[in-house]
């Protein structure tokens, strides 16, 4: 038991962080052999790359050789991007030449049926043969920003505490480029495939014991051994967070799933078991899955899980009161001095107006943004408040005074308040016109650099603040 988690871990350090890696297919041209070097170049990779194409002498700067055989060094990680029909001879030459792990990116395997099965478990025989690990085959790369692997442009450089896993190559492409949007730092992510040999039980006991990760995210479409899939995720979840949308959840989503990566997806009632057993959190789209990751690594648990409400629109500010309770948190009742100072401000009246919050947009826009800031303050200082979310409907802003400066200014305020008591939580809620999009865009980067987490909906926010207050209910780690 000891050799085989050895040799895992061997094999996928060497998948996230190889020494030298060797591209099967690459090319000079924009196909996808061209693509995997170009970026890896760009994004800071220090390795050896050693391109493989019998076509070329030079690729990209590089020496090429015919066949991986050919390289006179050792080889850590091979990505392999060539037809699928001469895949499983290059797997026996990377065999042969001790390559640790191969990322089979080609398709068309077990999910086209045919002879695809047969070549997989042909692929698979060879590797442990010679103490090979495979990723996938039908793949589109790992991302590893500290080591820099990338598949994407556009990526974020910057390392977080999050290692996401992928069955769909197009869900990892998500999480990478709109994670970058979004604000979310993740130091993994790697797109998996068919998991024709390393398989989500294997990523899970890695991650698990991986001291970058305190935050695990997962696309699911099948397993292939469940009772080790359960002790993986039961150890996994025992230490770290886990969230794990499932692929597959209705019949004609599995179905989905059998023509997408060749396996069979599960009843989800034994899963929605599962995730109730060993705690691990299930969301159901992607949109959601990017909110509770958000939120996992910006919004801290607070002894009072309660919640103050500030922002303009007052029809928004019922509806965020109404959600508040269908999503089990509870509204902060303030201190008789919050709400006296708060009406000394003038925006309580009499011990109205107090939790939540109604400030038009003519308020927020007071004093150059000086009223929010001290309304903010006292809010933080109120020891019943764990929680702040401020939502701002951008576009009636803009009829008092000039957008970007007025934002900048009043997300400038919340610098001094003490963090280590409360969260704050933004929404930045606007029309879609282009313009309006661009100030909403610095104004996010601006709470980035804060670490304040920033949502386009309040739903959205407080969504993300009850994963938080409710598991630190539950004792959830």
């Amino acid at each position: 038991m000891e050799n085989t988690l050895t040799l895992l871990q061997e094999s996928l350090d060497a998948a996230f962080k190889p020494k030298s890696i060797a591209i099967i297919g690459a090319s000079n041209g924009a196909r996808l052999g061209g693509t995997e070097m170009r970026l890896l170049l760009e994004s800071g990779y220090d390795g050896q790359i050693y391109p493989v194409n019998p076509k070329e002498e030079i690729i990209q700067g590089h020496k090429s050789y015919a066949s991986i055989r050919d390289i006179p060094h050792e080889v850590d990680r091979a990505s392999v991007i060539v037809p699928a029909k001469v895949v499983p001879q290059v797997i026996k030459e990377c065999a042969e030449k001790g390559v640790k792990v191969v990322q089979i990116y080609s398709a068309g395997f077990s999910e086209m049926g045919g002879d695809g099965e047969r070549l997989e478990q042909e692929m698979v025989t060879t590797a442990r043969e010679h103490n090979m690990r495979i990723i996938g085959p039908n793949c589109i790369g790992t991302y590893c920003p500290s080591s820099g692997l990338n598949f994407t442009k556009g990526a974020s450089t910057i390392s977080g505490n999050i290692a996401f896993v992928s069955q769909s190559g197009g869900i990892a492409f998500d999480m990478v480029s709109r994670g970058h949007i979004t604000g979310i730092h993740f130091n993994k992510i790697i797109s998996v495939g068919n998991c024709i040999d390393l398989d989500h039980a294997d990523y899970l006991e890695y991650l698990a014991d991986d001291e970058e990760t305190e935050i695990i995210g997962f696309y699911i479409e099948s397993v292939k051994n469940g009772k080790r899939f359960i002790d993986a995720l039961k150890k996994a979840a025992s230490k770290k967070k886990v969230v794990i949308l499932k692929g597959g959840r209705t019949a004609t989503g599995s179905q989905s799933v059998a023509s997408h990566t060749g396996n069979v997806a599960g009843d989800y009632q034994v899963w929605e078991a599962l995730f109730d057993q060993t705690g691990a959190i299930s969301v159901k789209s992607i949109d959601k899955m990017l909110t509770v990751l958000l939120s996992l690594q910006k919004i801290s648990p607070i002894e009072s899980g309660k919640v103050a409400i500030v922002g303009n629109g007052g029809g928004a500010t019922v509806l965020a009161t109404d959600y508040c309770e269908e999503v089990n948190l509870e509204l902060a009742e303030l201190s008789n001095l919050s709400a006296t100072s708060l009406d000394q401000l003038g925006v309580a009246d009499g011990g109205r107006n107090t939790n939540p919050i109604d400030m038009p947009a003519n308020q927020l826009a007071a004093e150059e943004g000086r009223l929010f800031g001290s309304v903010m303050k006292i809010l933080a200082e109120d020891s019943e408040v764990g929680y702040i979310l401020f939502h701002f409907n951008l576009v009636p802003i803009m009829n008092y005074m000039d957008l970007e400066s007025i934002v900048q200014k009043m997300i400038t305020e919340l610098e001094s308040i003490d963090r280590t008591k409360t969260n704050l939580v933004a929404v930045l809620r606007y029309n879609g016109e282009p313009e309006v999009e661009k100030i909403r865009y610095k104004a996010m980067k601006l709470l980035e650099s804060q670490e304040i987490p920033t949502f386009k909906a309040i739903e959205e926010g407080l969504a993300g603040i009850s994963v938080i207050a409710n598991q630190s209910l539950k004792g959830g780690r």
